[in-house]
């Protein structure tokens, strides 16, 4: 189904506005949701908002804690995110990133005691939307096992990285370092698909390209599992690595010494972000640095593709279309996605007055 924007960005207001959001707090709140629909990113718009609640209703976060800074130097900071919304949290680090990075040429703004903060490539965004390249990487709760191994040990780890550019479209990376995320691996569960390849691994050791041999529950993003997620060989485990390393290491977020059960399927969550924001004027001319990423993007793109591909395709590409389309058009939604975010939203009291009724 077609949800408009208008209404998307009411039911995440008013989401907000339940739990205790001040205006600043929602419209950070509503406005990065709004963004991971806008890019086809579902499982962190409107596919999150059921586990949000969730994480709102144990006390996992709320809005109005207070963000501490405990160092601070001229090119990086630590941030207590004091259990604030996520979106928030990493929102203000990526903010001050960027001014130490007007001043320093980078800046480095990590995070320990966040909560879940969606899409990662928001604050990448944010980076870019500021003239600078953007890096945003962040943690939570344990899903991931180790190659090699079957025992889940780290989060998803996501990170993105946007680039500008000049004429065309910004280069903008956005993924999950393990191999699916996820929220991809619960929607191919509960469409009855197959993996790309072997991506979970059961209870027993086993690797599968079967989502159904993990996922317990199909309607459910955050579905408790009978096994473990993967990265994607040898060199995505070194992704997931590296962004422990950066952020719940880095951050002191995780010591590796107690997994502490604090996240509400029991089982234990270590929430951290790390934002980096590089000045291109700090090293050459932005305009010159702009004219050579749109020269590489159109070498890239204009080379005859290999036999089974249309074209040769960069990340990011076509995000400016898809995004004033939903717009004009509406967000495309499953139906069931609709319908739970409603009923949690109902739940709270939020007025879903004049919102259409899923069919699911």
């Amino acid at each position: 189904m077609r949800i408009s924007v208008e209404n998307l960005e009411r039911l995440y207001a008013g989401f907000a506005r339940a739990h205790g959001a001040d205006e600043a707090e929602t419209a950070v709140f509503a406005a990065g949701l709004l963004r991971a629909d806008l890019r086809g990113h579902h499982t962190q718009g409107i596919g999150l908002l059921p586990y949000l609640d969730e994480l709102f209703e144990a006390g996992t976060m709320a809005f109005g804690r207070e963000i501490t800074t405990l160092r601070d130097a001229p090119a990086t900071a630590l941030l207590d995110g004091g259990g604030e919304a996520g979106h928030v949290v990493a929102t203000r680090a990526m903010e001050m990133a960027i001014e130490k990075a007007r001043a320093a040429g980078i800046g480095l703004v990590t995070v320990k005691g966040s909560s879940d903060c969606g899409m990662a490539a928001n604050y990448a965004l944010q980076a870019l939307d500021a003239g600078m390249i953007g890096i945003a990487m962040s943690t939570g709760p344990i899903l991931v096992a180790p190659w090699g191994g079957r025992e889940a040990q780290f989060c998803t780890n996501p990170i993105a990285l946007a680039v500008p550019a000049g004429e065309e479209e910004p280069i903008v990376i956005d993924m999950a370092t393990s191999a699916n995320s996820m929220g991809g691996v619960v929607l191919a569960a509960r469409d009855g698909r197959k993996l790309g390849g072997r991506e979970v691994v059961t209870a027993d050791g086993h690797y599968t390209d079967d989502p159904l041999r993990v996922i317990l529950n199909v309607m459910d993003r955050e579905s408790r599992m009978a096994g473990a997620l993967l990265p994607s060989g040898p060199k995505g485990f070194g992704m997931v690595l590296m962004v422990e390393l950066l952020s719940a290491l880095l951050s002191g977020e995780r010591d590796w010494t107690v997994a502490e059960v604090n996240d509400t399927r029991g089982r234990a969550a270590f929430y951290s972000q790390t934002c980096i924001a590089i000045s291109v004027a700090h090293f050459q001319d932005p305009d010159t640095f702009a004219a050579s990423a749109d020269r590489m993007i159109r070498t890239l793109t204009s080379m005859q593709p290999a036999h089974g591909f249309e074209k040769v395709r960069l990340h990011g590409g076509g995000a400016r279309e898809r995004e004033l389309q939903c717009r004009r058009d509406g967000v495309e939604i499953r139906d069931e996605e609709w319908k739970m975010a409603i009923d949690r939203a109902r739940l709270r009291g939020v007025d879903t007055d004049g919102f259409p009724e899923a069919t699911a």
